[in-house]
């Protein structure tokens, strides 16, 4: 494998230097802002350092073989695709991209309703207190309560781990004779109940305007930034930004910093009639996203100057924003909150900072919108995948 260091004045000058000497086989291991002269580190040039790498071996193959892969990125071990423009789907397009969900996954998403409902009857409200709930005493060996123990162990709703177990157990507990068979058969489950959504199509007349929503400190600043480097960088989209984030200087400088080095525009707006104009203005770009102000929850004003800054735009796509680390509670409440304004996609943020993913499958359980962006890291472009449903249920078992 090669590695190389690439500078440039900016990020696209860093990434052709790259695909000329590298092409697109080309894998993006870290970069950097720097500054070059100046006293103590003061009044230097900036410029944007780019480690990147190949793997001659992999390229050898690709080539024996007569064909092209598509562009991707690689972090540590782990390959990460990129959008390519003729993979790019947009919003109103999942019910076609998406197949029927499997019969086995509905009857655990009905076991998991069930049980809520249960719970509701009982006690006139559904316990938000996961660690209470799943008390019932099934009859099941040692290996499937292993299996459903490993769930509840990695932070998956007891609830919902129950119900996904016990569909498994019905359906096929005649073949299923030790925890490797049982977990494997889990897993292909948890795939099935998920859903995640590719990237956008650029195809139509209108962009696609995107607006990351979420509560403060989830890294919603950090994954736009990600997202437009690698459509504008790697993907070849017209893309430009907007945020509403004017409560933290540091955020719109932030912002603004990451949009002089992508080499795109930045309009800062404060009000609803601004943001509408600004994605006016940009009626021919690819993509337009919009960073919002990260909103507590519980503050419900705050909450709802997002909602009607948003409002104006005539088919924008909400994707709320959250971390993996938060907590069960947290996380209902959250996503129950933030559904008074409207979101349609998930993002889970700081993958890295947990070795627990059952909030994954919880936070779908709990808002059922498909996942579209998963991170685990504070590098740009870098630290972002499109989310994938069999490496996301690997992650809920533990396995990735």
């Amino acid at each position: 494998m090669r590695v190389k260091k690439f500078i440039g004045s900016t990020m696209q000058e860093a990434i052709a230097q790259i695909r000329d000497e590298f092409g697109r086989d080309a894998v993006i291991l870290d970069t950097r802002l720097a500054k070059r002269g100046g006293i103590w580190g003061l009044f230097g040039k900036k410029y944007v350092e780019v480690t990147a790498a190949l793997d001659s071996e992999t390229t050898g193959k690709q080539r024996q073989k007569g064909r092209k892969e598509p562009d991707q990125i690689r972090q540590g071990d782990r390959l990460q695709s990129l959008p390519s423009r003729s993979a790019f789907r947009g919003p109103g397009q999942q019910a076609r991209e998406e197949e029927p969900m499997p019969i086995p996954a509905q009857i655990a998403w009905q076991l998991y309703q069930d049980t809520l409902k249960n719970e509701t009857s009982a006690t006139g409200t559904v316990s938000t207190d996961s660690a209470k709930a799943g008390h019932e005493t099934h009859a099941w060996p040692p290996a499937v309560l292993a299996v459903e123990q490993r769930l509840v162990d990695n932070e998956v709703d007891k609830r919902l781990a129950s119900a996904i177990v016990q569909s498994v157990w019905q359906e096929s507990k005649d073949q299923l004779i030790d925890t490797e068979a049982i977990t494997a058969k889990v897993k292909e489950r948890i795939a099935a109940m998920l859903r995640c959504v590719p990237p956008w199509d650029f195809s139509g007349s209108k962009p696609t305007v995107v607006a990351l929503v979420g509560p403060t400190g989830v890294g919603k600043t950090t994954t736009l930034a990600k997202i437009a480097a690698n459509y504008s960088l790697i993907a070849g989209a017209e893309v430009a930004l907007i945020t509403l984030d004017t409560y933290r200087i540091a955020a719109v400088e932030q912002l603004r910093t990451y949009a002089e080095i992508i080499g795109i525009p930045l309009e800062i707006a404060e009000t609803p009639e601004e943001v509408r104009s600004g994605v006016e203005s940009w009626s021919r770009k690819d993509l337009i996203l919009i960073d919002t102000a990260g909103t507590s929850q519980r503050d419900t004003e705050r909450l709802q100057e997002v909602g009607i800054a948003l409002q104006p735009i005539t088919g924008i796509e909400r994707h709320l924003v959250f971390s993996v680390t938060t907590r069960y509670r947290d996380l209902a409440d959250i996503i129950r909150r933030f559904d008074q304004i409207g979101f349609d996609r998930l993002i889970a943020t700081k993958l890295d900072e947990t070795h627990c993913y059952g909030s994954l499958l919880t936070a779908y359980a709990l808002a059922r919108r498909p996942f579209s962006f998963l991170t685990d890291g504070q590098g740009v472009p870098e630290c972002i995948q499109v989310a994938e449903r069999n490496h996301m249920s690997d992650l809920i078992l533990g396995d990735a």
